[in-house]
């Protein structure tokens, strides 16, 4: 999910790049093999194992072996290849996930740090007093 997001983000990011120096002359329509329709496909970047696209609705990471052949054959998609590479993305995503995860929960113990030593200079802390 946090893959997603992620993806979105450079994907608008891009868009706004793209939309000052791009024309529709290369957009096209796709629909993968799962049925999924894109309409207005600009293509931003290509993987192993996955196509990067721009289309009409926004951004999306398109894995190669959801498009036909004829799409397949362009990106030039290597079963073998893709699997390496699919691995080794999930593989990032998971440290990724991990490391932003252990960063949230630095920065929330921060914050109750924080809220501490505020309560404390206010006098309003649950210590017993003497």
């Amino acid at each position: 999910m946090w893959h997603d997001s992620l993806i979105i983000v450079k994907a608008i990011i891009l868009a706004f790049s793209l939309a000052l120096t791009s024309t529709s002359a290369f957009a096209e329509d796709w629909m993968t093999t799962d049925g999924t329709k894109y309409e207005n496909v600009k293509v931003l970047r290509v993987e192993a194992d996955a196509v990067t696209i721009l289309y009409k609705d926004g951004g999306a990471l398109i894995p190669l072996f959801k498009l036909p052949p004829p799409l397949q054959q362009r990106f030039k998609y290597d079963p073998n290849k893709a699997k390496a590479a699919m691995e080794a993305r999930a593989k990032a995503d998971a440290q990724n996930a991990k490391e932003l995860q252990a960063e949230m929960e630095e920065a929330d113990k921060i914050k109750r740090q924080e809220q501490i030593k505020d309560a404390e200079a206010k006098g309003q802390t649950n210590a017993p007093t003497q």
